[in-house]
């Protein structure tokens, strides 16, 4: 089995124009001497490129470039150097991330760390990915940090066109291959059929700009661990890259990883596996100190159950997730697809059928991630999909190249077939081994590009001579020669534009700007201070630029005024309990945490909840709650900014002594983040049913229950599907045992820390802090879980200490990772691995 695009009897013409360069070098002889230093220049060229080198590097150079250019063109360029602050989507609340790490975590040598800024407290950087922030914070050293984050958040897709040319480049495909891979790639960044899954320019404008990163990280270390398995190189080039697109994006992770795995089993011999199984350990290795933690606290995570599609989300049938294009393009591609994998097996070109395989096992994967969600986990499998599509894609561009050699081939053999008898016959070669071949590829690829622009430029409405009118029925039209449409224009360059012109040129600047300094006025203010906000949810203010701008109120404030609501849903097991009260406290809210038994515009319920999250200020937009937020004697309002009145809430209180003793709850069986959220939720929305705070371990004094299904409530919920978070109660009655009265006093707050006092010890304190496994207590024992996802102590001293310091588990992936460091240093020593002809052992 061969490992390149020729035939066993190919032995004439080697394609891969790497080695035509040793190969094919020009004598001197063969180039006149010539006086000029215009001749000497280009006897130096002859002799150090074949023409064949010449017209495939020409071409090939043309082709990336001129995808490079479109690609940057779209993301405006003058836009990306002014100092304005990107918004739109999930970009405008990605904002305030690398911040925090430069301004907060690197100060004191560490990647990942807690803050106090959203949900009530998270762990940063331990489930989203720190690589692509650092990079933000490293451009930041040179340029305002406005322009680094806008330019690495369009760092994955300008170069992905130059990652899928290195591909097939490193993989060995004979030109044009490479070039067409550059185009492939540059298509599947303008598909506009998904817009979050990842990947894309519409998926990274919003907010997914990791993801378009590691993507482009992959495409490399595919192409550099594929060189390796030929000639046992790259070992070290190709575990760095794979590690680093896995510590870029948790999705691709499976992705690079799998794909890396599948590439050495379809080149199986004993030394390529060992290459294999080396390559991944080693990048495992390096990825450790993150995803180590990340499984390690995975179960502390929040679930959004957004489920499996389709049903009940974007697309109504598995053939509209697998084939989400018009249709002819849809045949087009898929039809090429199937060519380019039809020829790969029978050419025995071992790269294309890895191509055919990956797409085989990322169809199936969408269509089982969408039954198997309790065993997968967090994944919801449309976010397989942008793999399967630039997978489709690159098969299509083996399939124009192979229908092209066909006719090629067949051509040759009609005019051998047409010659005289009495002349010799000449020996028929592969159509590859001519010159002519080699200018017919670089046709062809200028033709295919010309279609691309073609195609796109009609999408975009941007053809040279081409026009807008309204037709005789009303309806906007392209026209364009006589092509004609009434098809929506694209929409991604304008996307660009939203996001990128930032906040400040929003026609609603001055209202949220204006907001932010009242909040950052009563922040400073010693008769109201720093604390929580709880903000009505929206679509209002996507007139700031997203409807996610107020999550920037830590990042305008520095950290003073905190937002319930943050970017990072899953990181946080509080996340669910906010959403319940943004839910009771908005004119109709997104509810975004399926399955949930929300309750809409009801302030009493919502103050209640506000109280139990220890956030101090609200603010509302909408008539219908403002009216229910003023009859509520706990809200204070403190004037209105806009069309935004802001409320304080008296009540709230960050540290509090518990009056009645709390009782632990034994959780069920099964899934535990799924009991602790049926607990906290049951607690959470019926706290009149319980006598004391449920907590998930203390004292072997305290009561203790079991937690049980209230069948009668599951029964009557059974007919809504939306609602299937099961609601528990104790399997006992609870005793409650009132406690001693106890003073907090003298409380601050830091970004990974709380401190408090105490008159009296031995009480338990409620901290209204999200929890999660690392924090470590001084002067108290604890702290526990407690609902609905706080932490509690009982004080052993007058001088309380919270801090956050990880896990014993990131210390051991720390090591995972410096021995990873270490086998870079041996392998490189080491050299490339001796690599015998494939199937050799």
């Amino acid at each position: 089995m061969t490992d390149d695009m020729t035939t066993p009897d190919d032995d004439a013409v080697d394609l891969d124009p790497g080695d035509i360069a040793v190969d094919h070098e020009i004598p001197d002889a063969a180039v006149p001497a010539a006086p000029s230093r215009w001749n000497d220049l280009v006897r130096r060229i002859g002799e150090r490129w074949s023409p064949q080198q010449l017209i495939a590097g020409i071409t090939t150079a043309v082709v990336v470039a001129g995808c490079v250019a479109f690609v940057l063109r779209s993301m405006h360029p003058g836009l990306l150097f002014t100092r304005s602050t990107p918004t739109g989507g999930d970009m405008g609340a990605h904002v305030w991330g690398p911040a925090y790490l430069r301004d907060h975590l690197l100060p004191s040598g560490r990647l990942s760390g807690w803050t106090m800024d959203w949900y009530g407290g998270l762990p940063i950087y331990r489930f989203y990915m720190v690589v692509p922030a650092l990079m933000i914070v490293l451009v930041d050293w040179v340029l305002p940090y406005s322009i680094a984050f806008k330019l690495v958040a369009v760092s994955g897709i300008v170069t992905m066109p130059v990652a899928c040319w290195a591909f097939g480049r490193l993989a060995r495909f004979p030109f044009p291959l490479p070039a067409l891979f550059a185009l492939a790639g540059t298509v599947f960044l303008y598909d506009e059929s998904f817009t979050i899954y990842g990947g894309n320019i519409a998926s990274t404008m919003a907010g997914e700009f990791s993801f378009s990163i590691a993507l482009t990280l992959t495409m490399v270390a595919f192409g550099l661990f594929a060189r390796g398995l030929h000639d046992g190189s790259h070992r070290v080039s190709a575990a760095v890259l794979i590690a680093l697109a896995a510590l870029c994006h948790g999705i691709v992770l499976m992705f690079v990883f799998g794909g890396v795995l599948v590439m050495g089993l379809v080149h199986l011999d004993r030394a390529r596996w060992r290459y294999t199984w080396t390559v991944i350990a080693t990048a495992i290795a390096l990825s450790a100190f993150w995803v180590v933690p990340f499984l390690a606290g995975h179960s502390y995570m929040t679930d959004m159950k957004y489920g499996g599609e389709p049903g009940g989300g974007s697309f109504t049938s598995m053939w509209g997730m697998y084939f989400p294009l018009p249709t002819f393009f849809d045949i087009t591609f898929t039809t090429l697809a199937v060519v380019g994998l039809a020829a790969s097996v029978a050419r025995r070109q071992l790269m294309g059928v890895w191509l055919g395989v990956m797409a085989v096992i990322l169809a199936a994967g969408v269509h089982i991630a969408q039954d198997s969600l309790p065993v997968i986990g967090l994944l919801w499998n449309p976010r397989i999909l942008p793999f399967l599509h630039l997978v489709r894609y690159l098969l299509a561009a083996i399939g124009v190249v192979e229908i092209v050699r066909g006719v090629a081939r067949l051509a040759q053999l009609e005019r051998h077939a047409r010659r005289s008898d009495n002349e010799p016959s000449p020996v028929v070669t592969h159509p590859e081994a001519s010159l002519g071949w080699w200018v017919t590829g670089s046709v062809l690829t200028a033709v295919v590009a010309l279609l691309i622009v073609g195609v796109l430029g009609f999408r975009y409405h941007q053809l040279p001579g081409g026009s807008l009118v309204t037709n005789t029925r009303g309806e906007a039209e392209y026209r364009w020669g006589p092509i004609r449409s009434t098809a929506p224009r694209g929409f991604v360059d304008g996307w660009a534009r939203w996001n990128f012109s930032g906040y400040e040129a929003k026609p609603a600047y001055g209202e949220y700007y204006d907001l932010v300094q009242r909040m950052k006025t009563l922040g400073e203010d010693p008769s109201h201070g720093c604390g929580r906000a709880l903000w009505e949810n929206t679509g209002e203010s996507n007139r700031y630029g997203t409807t996610m701008a107020l999550m920037l109120l830590p990042f305008w404030t520095d950290g003073c005024i905190a937002s319930m609501e943050g970017l990072f849903f899953e990181a946080a097991g509080t996340t669910p309990y906010h959403f319940l009260a943004a839910a009771a406290m908005s004119d109709r809210s997104s509810n975004p945490v399926r399955e949930l038994r929300y309750v809409d515009n009801d302030a009493e319920v919502g103050v209640r909840h506000m109280h139990d999250l220890g956030v101090r200020y609200f603010l509302a937009y909408t008539d219908d709650a403002k009216k229910e937020a003023d009859v509520r004697p706990e809200l204070v309002s403190l004037g209105d900014v806009g069309p935004w009145r802001v409320y304080e809430l008296g009540s709230a209180r960050l540290v509090e002594a518990l009056t009645v003793e709390p009782v632990v709850i034994e959780a069920r069986s099964g899934d535990q983040r799924e009991r602790w959220l049926e607990l906290g939720t049951s607690w959470f929305q019926q706290p009149d049913e319980w006598a004391a705070l449920p907590v998930s371990d203390g004292p072997p004094q305290w009561q203790r229950r079991t937690a049980q299904i209230d069948v009668g409530r599951r029964q009557g919920q059974l007919s809504s599907p939306a609602r299937k978070v099961d609601i528990v109660v104790a399997s006992e009655p609870i005793e409650t045992r009132p406690l001693p009265a106890v003073t907090v006093s003298d409380v601050e707050l830091g970004n990974d820390s709380v401190r408090f006092r105490v008159d009296r010890t031995g009480v338990p304190v409620l901290v209204r802090v999200s929890y999660f496994p690392g924090w470590n207590a001084t002067g108290a024992q604890g702290p526990w879980r407690v609902a609905p996802n706080m932490m509690l102590v009982i004080p052993t001293s007058n001088e309380v200490s919270l801090d956050y310091g990880g896990r014993g588990i990131d210390l051991a992936a720390l090591a995972l990772t410096v021995a990873g460091l270490g086998a870079l240093v041996v392998q490189r020593r080491r050299g490339p691995v001796p690599m015998g002809p494939l199937g050799s052992r």
